[in-house]
């Protein structure tokens, strides 16, 4: 089975490419707003509706800011990724959501 991870397909842990995945994109908020936490209560208000054992999503390496945001929420880096092969270069990251029990 060929995953959207592409070429980093063997560097994504097994449950993030058979497990239930969601992809996040476009989540902004506009910069005034951005010190309140509300790109946090968000993320965390998503996650608790869709329920995903995983979360992924890309970013610009240059994004300093948003970088450091989805740092602080765990997301970890996987590696690099171009949606077209002379696309702008991402970086991948994973979320692992744990269980609430």
């Amino acid at each position: 089975m060929a995953y959207w991870f592409g070429p980093l397909a063997d560097q994504v842990p097994e449950g993030a490419r058979t497990g239930r995945l969601i992809g996040l994109c476009e989540l902004a908020v506009r910069p005034p707003w951005q010190p309140h936490g509300i790109g946090t209560r968000l993320h965390a208000a998503l996650l608790q509706a869709i329920a995903p054992k995983w979360s992924s999503l890309l970013a610009l390496p240059s994004n300093k800011r948003g970088q450091d945001l989805y740092a602080r929420l765990g997301y970890q880096y996987a590696g690099p990724y171009r949606n077209t092969p002379d696309g702008p270069e991402f970086d991948l990251l994973l979320l692992r959501i744990q269980d609430a029990t």
